[in-house]
């Protein structure tokens, strides 16, 4: 299994092009049983995303979980190093931004519709970046799936200092330069106003119960 902790090499210094990934979204959504749920959790690297979701796992009946990191970052570093490119810039390239992230988030998103069955919630984990703050994304999204439901957490980055100590912590790339960049990039991008905005500044088990209540 890839080691998520040292993905997204090149992503703050890249040009972002949502817009093949939006329509690859678009295109891969697919309609879910009416009482089945899609939730989206977004958000930062860092943020903990990852451990929030396998919290709500075990605390959440009937719910599917999918990291798109997991399922995805083999796939996206090996394709790098078949065009030359380092894993430190494996994110930050045209061809992934054209054709390498539609096909990351689709094929995520097309496994997430497929097992909205029956009562089932599925929680999909993902960044999003730049399509976060594209209405038509989550709009569209939640037209697609129906009669199932759309649900999108943000998970907020916490203060500079507590957020690069996490990235440390976790092993990903912290130092003061790197860090000021990737948080200039990506701790301020536009949230579609529908998603439900959780701050991570407290202790895990308190991000959790936040995103609980979100879920009531």
């Amino acid at each position: 299994m890839t080691d998520v902790a040292h993905l997204g090499g090149g992503y703050a210094e890249s040009a972002p092009d949502p817009g093949p990934t939006v329509t690859a979204l678009l295109q891969a959504a697919r309609p879910g049983s009416p009482s089945s749920r899609l939730v989206v959790l977004g958000g930062p690297p860092g943020v903990g995303k990852t451990a929030v979701a396998r919290a709500l796992l075990a605390l959440c009946p009937n719910t599917f979980l999918l990291d798109k990191d997991q399922t995805a970052a083999g796939f996206i570093l090996e394709a790098a190093a078949l065009r030359g490119d380092a894993p430190d810039a494996a994110y930050g390239a045209p061809h992934y931004w054209q054709k390498l992230r539609p096909l990351e988030y689709a094929s995520a998103l097309s496994a997430a519709c497929t097992n909205l069955v029956g009562t089932r919630q599925v929680l999909l984990v993902g960044g999003f970046g730049p399509e976060l703050g594209v209405d038509a994304v989550w709009e569209g999204l939640a037209a697609n799936i129906a009669p199932a439901t759309l649900c999108v957490l943000h998970l907020d980055p916490p203060p500079l200092d507590i957020w690069r100590a996490r990235m440390a912590s976790r092993g990903s790339r912290a130092d003061a330069s790197y860090f000021a960049q990737l948080a200039q990039a990506l701790g301020n991008l536009p949230v579609w106003a529908g998603a439900v905005r959780i701050p991570t500044d407290a202790p895990l088990h308190s991000v959790v119960q936040r995103a609980l209540n979100a879920l009531d």
